[in-house]
């Protein structure tokens, strides 16, 4: 995707910081973003949104007014503009904070520093209470629910009906789904109510520096197309599972600053939410063509698999 110079100037001219000097992609989204380089030695951030996705910028706007009270460094949303008519995409403008990805510091001497930073900066998350369960939408929480248990049995609906629209394996479905509901009960009626969920929480949806003995320094937490009002265990697992994926080897770093999980039996938990976590995640690779068919060799398949043929939990 090209940018014009003119044409964004105009996209961002209410905002008074002055005319675009320099437009320059950034990495790491599913969709283009740029960093802009002002006239006034200001630097924004300009998102551009697909039209045929569920993430929107009031969205993520919505999200991110969550952190108001909270000394967290994230995203702030400048401006947003959904008409099309001065960019030809929706798009959000917002500030643009210091340091570079997490996942680009793999190798650094201190990254066991920034999982542990990671893990503490969830548990920040989580102390954010939320009125109910259920997905954000521009103005609130869409058809919320009062109990994790029908926020949970949603979520297995859903996946358990896409997984099969995808082409999943019958007979490792009906593995799958004599464990969930085996578990159901006893993990999914503990819950310490409704917090703020990222539900993407990874290393490369967080940004360090590094102070001036080298070490790294957590500065920033963006990426809210996924939030939600949500289980706190249920959002910890999706945070171990996307993160084990990019940084292998970090889970632990993340649990020690995380602290302890609000659960009677966490390690049961995890391993539960994770099912729910790897099925959601195979069929939407499917639905995005990363995986082209359902025969594909695919790691989440396989621990899908591993897992159904296993006899024993956590």
């Amino acid at each position: 995707m090209r940018l014009s110079k003119d044409r964004v100037d105009d996209a961002i001219k209410t905002l008074e910081l002055g005319r675009v000097v320099d437009i320059t992609p950034l990495s790491g989204g599913t969709s283009p973003v740029f960093r802009l380089d002002l006239s006034s030695d200001v630097s924004v951030v300009l998102k551009s949104y697909p039209d045929d996705g569920d993430k929107t910028p009031a969205r993520e706007a919505l999200a991110a007014r969550q952190f108001l009270a909270v000394a967290v460094p994230v995203t702030r949303y400048l401006l947003i503009d959904e008409t099309r008519n001065v960019l030809p995409f929706r798009f959000a403008i917002t500030n643009c904070l210091p340091g570079v990805a997490g996942g680009s510091l793999k190798d650094h001497r201190d990254i066991a520093s920034l999982y542990r930073q990671t893990g503490g900066l969830l548990r920040t998350l989580h102390a954010i209470a939320m009125p109910a369960y259920g997905a954000f939408g521009p103005d609130g929480i869409i058809d919320p629910v009062s109990t994790n248990a029908a926020f949970i049995r949603r979520i297995i609906e859903d996946a358990f009906g896409r997984f099969a629209a995808f082409g999943a394996d019958t007979h490792v479905s009906a593995r799958l789904r004599a464990i969930i509901e085996q578990h159901f009960q006893s993990v999914t009626s503990h819950s310490i109510g409704a917090v703020f969920a990222h539900d993407d929480l990874h290393p490369n949806n967080v940004l360090a520096v590094e102070d001036d003995r080298g070490n790294l320094v957590l500065s920033g937490l963006v990426d809210f197309g996924n939030a939600r009002a949500a289980d706190a265990v249920f959002d910890l697992a999706k945070c171990l599972f996307c993160s084990e994926h990019d940084a292998p080897g970090s889970t632990p770093h993340i649990l020690a600053g995380y602290g302890e999980i609000d659960h009677p039996s966490p390690a049961l938990a995890i391993w539960y939410y994770t099912i729910l976590h790897r099925m959601v995640m195979w069929w939407w690779l499917r639905h995005v063509g990363v995986i082209p068919s359902a025969t594909s060799p695919s790691d989440l398949m396989d621990r899908l698999i591993e897992t159904g043929d296993s006899t024993a939990a956590p």
